[in-house]
């Protein structure tokens, strides 16, 4: 398996799709819930025939 960890979410759950992995995402959000709109991968686990994708969303550009 190819690691995405650090990768765009969409561009990771495509390269495990073509890797033939099952993929389910789990969104992890902070307890501020703050906005963000770059999503990325943060952890990924293998278990029971599908890889699970732990992504979080970011705040890469500063807003005024």
């Amino acid at each position: 398996m190819t690691n995405v960890l650090g990768w765009k979410l969409n561009a990771a759950k495509a390269q495990l799709n073509a890797e033939g992995k099952t993929v389910r995402l789990v969104e992890v959000r902070s307890k501020k819930g703050g906005k963000g709109d770059d999503r990325r991968v943060i952890k990924t686990v293998e278990s029971e025939g599908e890889t699970v994708v732990y992504w979080s969303a970011f705040q890469t550009e500063i807003r005024a």
